[in-house]
């Protein structure tokens, strides 16, 4: 055995824990005012949901639970396991006090309005 291969081995304890993350399929519009987007997250909950800015970076993770009652059995399961997890680079900065969110129906929907600084100015003539 090499030593590269030595490196590589690690003992079961010592792995890590594989999550599996899907991306959302999502919608993004604007105006001069804010960035409007919606995210696709069915089966997860509004108490599910986590949002975060960081500067102009924007992370969304949607945390299902899937598991059926006690006493029933799966038959068959077609519905894809793991949860969600979006990362959007917004390339403007917004008004973090000012974000309105909303889970209706699976899908969230978020309005993220533009700083004033960003927002186009009408310059009047004289």
């Amino acid at each position: 055995m090499s030593t590269t291969e030595l490196e590589t081995v690690k003992a079961p304890e010592q792995q890590a824990e594989v999550h599996t993350w899907r991306r959302p399929r999502y919608d993004v519009s604007e105006n001069d005012d804010a960035f409007d987007i919606k995210v696709s997250l069915p089966g997860v909950a509004r108490d599910g949901v986590d949002i975060s800015v960081d500067g102009e970076n924007l992370s969304i993770t949607g945390t299902r639970t899937t598991a059926p009652p006690e006493a029933w059995r799966p038959l068959r399961r077609e519905l894809p396991e793991g949860d969600y997890r979006l990362n959007l680079r917004l390339n403007v900065p917004i008004k973090e006090g000012k974000i309105h969110a909303r889970v209706e129906n699976g899908v969230l929907d978020l309005i993220l309005p533009k700083a004033d600084e960003v927002k186009p100015r009408k310059i009047k003539v004289t």
